[in-house]
C-alpha cells in the first residue's frame, strides 16, 4: 500500500484553497483564542489522510508549525508552555490532538466555515 505523499502538484483551484487557509490562520490557534499570523507565513497546509494516504489538496486544513509538527513558534515559551497555552501538537500524537480539536471531519468542517465566513466578509 502506498503511504505518505500521494498528491501531485496542486491545480489552480487547489492552490487557491491552500492560499486561503494559510491566510486565515491556524484552526487550532483560532479555537484557543490565540492571534494568528496575518500574512500566513507561519501556517502550513495539513493534508488529511485516509488509510495513511493523503486525501488530496482540497482536504487540507491550516495548522501552525506547533500544531502541525510540534515546532516552537512563540519566542521565550518552552515546549510545556506551548502545550499548556496552545493545546497539544498533532506531532505528539493524534489521540490527544483529536480529543482537544476534533477529528478530521470536524477540522475540515471548521476550515470550510472559516473560509466561507471570510468570503462573506470580503463580499
Amino acid at each position: 500500500m502506498k503511504r505518505g505523499r500521494s498528491t501531485g502538484n496542486p491545480t489552480a483551484a487547489e492552490r487557491a484553497w491552500i492560499d486561503a487557509l494559510k491566510r486565515l490562520g491556524c484552526l487550532c490557534c483560532i479555537a484557543r483564542g490565540y492571534p494568528h499570523d496575518p500574512d500566513g507565513s507561519a501556517v502550513e497546509a495539513h493534508h488529511l489522510l485516509s488509510g495513511g494516504i493523503r486525501r488530496g489538496h482540497m482536504h487540507t486544513v491550516g495548522l501552525c508549525a506547533w500544531h502541525h509538527r510540534g515546532r516552537l513558534i512563540v519566542n521565550g515559551w518552552s515546549h510545556a508552555q506551548h502545550r499548556t497555552q496552545l493545546g497539544p501538537s498533532l506531532a505528539e500524537g493524534s489521540v490527544p490532538f483529536r480529543a482537544t480539536f476534533g477529528d478530521d471531519e470536524s477540522l475540515m468542517a471548521a476550515q470550510h466555515r472559516l473560509i466561507e465566513h471570510s468570503s462573506r466578509r470580503a463580499a
